[in-house]
């Protein structure tokens, strides 16, 4: 059971890579969880998605849904620009908790709450 964002991160990565083996229900259950941890961690930062993660988040969901009808090169495309998010967004999280603390912030990989 994964208990970090990183760990979930790592996971997209290892899948991008391995697209190949993935399933079209494996590959929209990421990506619905994906957009899930982005959700998330917007909430727990307190702010509104701007229009760019809401695009983002919806471009991620299309490809999910239609996931059977979709090449390898798009799955894997959509599975790293879920981790480039996820990171980015965990990162800017980290940051802002860490700041003052003297806390490296690449060390933050707490759960933006339960989703695993």
């Amino acid at each position: 059971m994964m208990t970090t964002v990183t760990d979930f991160v790592s996971e997209l990565f290892r899948a991008a890579n391995e697209v190949h083996h993935l399933t079209p229900l494996a590959a929209r259950r990421l990506l619905e969880q994906a957009v899930a941890v982005i959700r998330d961690i917007r909430k727990v930062k307190g702010k509104e998605a701007n229009s760019a993660v809401q695009d983002a988040t919806i471009a991620l969901l299309k490809v999910a849904v239609s996931a059977p009808e979709r090449s390898e090169r798009e799955i894997r495309s959509a599975l790293l620009d879920a981790a480039d998010i996820i990171r980015l967004l965990n990162s800017e999280r980290c940051a802002q908790r860490d700041s003052g603390r003297g806390v490296r912030a690449d060390r933050c990989s707490d759960k933006p709450n339960d989703f695993a």
